[in-house]
């Protein structure tokens, strides 16, 4: 018996749809009327450019025709890129760190339960396993796996055909509209990495095993002084961020959502859209209505806020858009902050 898969992908608002029935992405939460920026939009700054990556090779041990972990990265890299170089856009770069860990994380949580969604088994959400991870930067999440609720146990020693890693790019990338949420996702300009997990489950007599894949986007166009990843209610932050040449600073963003808790895969299957929450408070530069004024210098922005009265997973967003002067204010920043009392 072989599993088919399904594919989700994550929006910044919400999406909709049966397992195999992905819907359309929407755009991210909007900066408040005072910005006079309606929210991100398609970007006129180009990722960094990046040197292509070679086919993956053969020479580590592999059976022929086999890719190991790392050579399925690097190849479902290189389909990613020619898909975006398809449309005239840049290439990413494969991201080994933060985004890598957060994606493997999630394709095994996925394959060992079999469900399908953005929520993991311990009720994370995609930005607070990157922030787990050590990641900083914005992230948009592809995923595909089984949705059946069955328990599988995962193979260590991951081997995989290279027409699996085509089908699962094809399958997000031939998506066509308005059900093609993956394909904007690999198509937005924006991005400039992205990191790949993927799991395998132990082959069975009665399956052929089926792969899950995790595809986790990243933007990164600023660096970041650090933030403690926990917090007490109304503690101050301190939040500075220095941007790429290439942005001109926005300002910073405070969203809530509860503290995760553990959910079943019956759950999990059923929540078939994840929305990153909007701000429920932005912090601006002078000259703009803002409860404190977030200090510019140069590309450097920083400012000292307060958390919200109560527990819950807060996420600290970083706001900026084009040097040019043509494109909005967007996300290019978010980590999380848990606060517990």
């Amino acid at each position: 018996m072989r599993i088919r898969p399904a594919v989700l992908f994550l929006t910044l608002a919400s999406c909709a749809g049966a397992p195999a029935t992905p819907a359309g992405t929407v755009a991210p939460p909007a900066a408040p009327p005072s910005v006079r920026a309606a929210g991100p939009s398609a970007p006129d700054v180009a990722p960094v450019a990046t040197a292509p990556v070679a086919p993956a090779a053969e020479a580590s041990g592999a059976p022929a025709g086999k890719l190991t972990l790392d050579q399925a990265r690097r190849y479902m890299l290189e389909l990613v890129n020619r898909d975006r170089k398809s449309q005239g856009l840049g290439p990413v770069a494969l991201e080994p760190g933060p985004a890598t860990v957060a994606a493997q994380r999630h394709a095994d949580d996925m394959l060992r339960l079999g469900f399908l969604g953005h929520w993991g088994s311990d009720g994370s959400i995609p930005e607070q396993r990157h922030t787990e991870a050590g990641g900083v930067d914005m992230v948009l999440e592809n995923a595909l796996c089984m949705t059946d609720e069955v328990r599988r146990t995962l193979d260590g020693h991951l081997l995989l055909e290279r027409a699996e890693i085509e089908r699962a790019e094809r399958m997000f990338f031939d998506e066509v509209p308005p059900n093609d949420g993956h394909r904007k996702n690999i198509l937005r300009p924006q991005h400039t990495h992205v990191g790949i997990g993927i799991a395998l489950p132990v082959r069975t007599p009665t399956e052929i095993p089926v792969p899950c894949f995790v595809q986790e986007f990243t933007d990164h166009y600023a660096t970041y002084e650090p933030l403690s990843k926990t917090a007490t209610p109304r503690q101050m932050v301190h939040l500075a961020a220095t941007l790429d040449p290439r942005m001109t600073p926005g300002g910073f963003g405070i969203a809530r959502v509860d503290l995760p808790k553990p959910l079943p895969p019956t759950e999990l299957n059923r929540r078939r859209s994840y929305p990153v929450p909007a701000p429920y408070q932005n912090f601006w530069p002078q000259g703009f209505k803002t409860p404190v004024a977030v200090q510019v210098t140069g590309t450097t922005m920083r400012v000292d806020v307060p958390l919200g009265d109560e527990p819950g997973l807060y996420e600290i967003s970083t706001w900026a858009k084009p040097a040019s002067g043509t494109g909005e204010y967007r996300m290019i920043g978010l980590r999380t902050v848990r606060v517990e009392r």
